[in-house]
């Protein structure tokens, strides 16, 4: 049989979006999860050929209630299981895997250098500002994406050197508006403690249904094609905000309806240091 060539690929798309445009653009992905493994593949399905997967866990069976991956992949790194599927997808591609946490790997700078655009799905706040940090650093965009308590909805950011806030100008800006939406902020409902009593704070963060945690998946890949493409003759239009936050259903006091959505251009802020990486930049 003979092999089809990579444009045919992506007939049923091309008149949206010409993949070829992302021939040369590398990703990072930290944390495949039951949002980031989504995230990914969705990318590798609009083109994305060039990967650097970074996890250091193992799909165990209680991930298999959210996680999009098969029983028979249980015990293995989630990292081989994505390089797998990524090449069983699109035999045309690049994956590097590093089982590693990125705030302790001896590689992750590295690949944040060489990346076009970092992708955040960690569920720990501490990892973000890390991935932030030497995103701003390396002068490399990133998206991250975080999914409220229970699953009640989520929050995409995205920074563009130069052009947007990082993940820190985010934090000030909520802090000086007093928009927290941390879930020790949010808090729980009586109903929600009575029904998650006995669980450990861990278990507990990462309750969402696996459709609620995917609907923010797909904003953060959505946000990262507009990123992506911001340089191109595409058609495709691109976002004006780099900061969505997302309902998956009413919560009362926090969302009033299902599929709310809140949007805003976070600019630079002047007192977070990345505004005086973004003047050097510029001189």
């Amino acid at each position: 049989m003979k092999e089809q060539n990579y444009s045919l690929e992506f007939d049923r798309i091309s008149y949206l979006l010409n993949p070829e445009i992302f021939s040369d653009k590398r990703i990072t992905v930290v944390g495949l999860g039951s949002g980031g493994t989504p995230a990914c593949d969705h990318l590798v399905m609009n083109g994305i050929r060039i990967w650097e997967l970074y996890d250091p866990d193992t799909l165990e069976p209680e991930n298999l209630v959210k996680h999009p991956r098969m029983r028979k992949d249980l015990g293995r790194l989630k990292v081989d299981i994505q390089k797998e599927w990524i090449e069983d997808r699109n035999p045309h591609v690049e994956v590097k895997t590093f089982a590693e946490d990125v705030m302790q790997s001896p590689n992750f700078i590295e690949s944040v250098r060489r990346s076009d655009l970092v992708l955040s799905c960690s569920d720990k706040k501490s990892v973000r500002e890390f991935v932030s940090d030497q995103c701003v650093a390396a002068k490399v965009p990133f998206v991250t994406a975080s999914v409220f308590r229970t699953g009640i909805g989520g929050e995409v950011f995205g920074y563009i050197p130069t052009r947007t806030g990082c993940y820190k100008c985010l934090q000030l800006f909520s802090e000086l508006n007093q928009l927290d939406l941390s879930d020790e902020a949010l808090g729980l409902t009586e109903d929600e403690e009575s029904r998650i009593y006995g669980l450990d704070e861990k278990e507990f963060r990462a309750s969402g249904l696996s459709i609620d945690i995917q609907m923010i998946a797909l904003i953060q890949v959505r946000m990262a094609l507009s990123i992506l493409l911001r340089e191109s003759t595409q058609s495709m239009p691109t976002l004006k905000s780099n900061w969505i936050v997302y309902a998956n259903r009413p919560a009362p006091g926090i969302f009033r309806s299902h599929f709310e959505a809140k949007q805003m251009l976070l600019k630079p802020q002047k007192v977070c240091y990345c505004t005086n990486i973004n003047h050097q930049l510029e001189d």
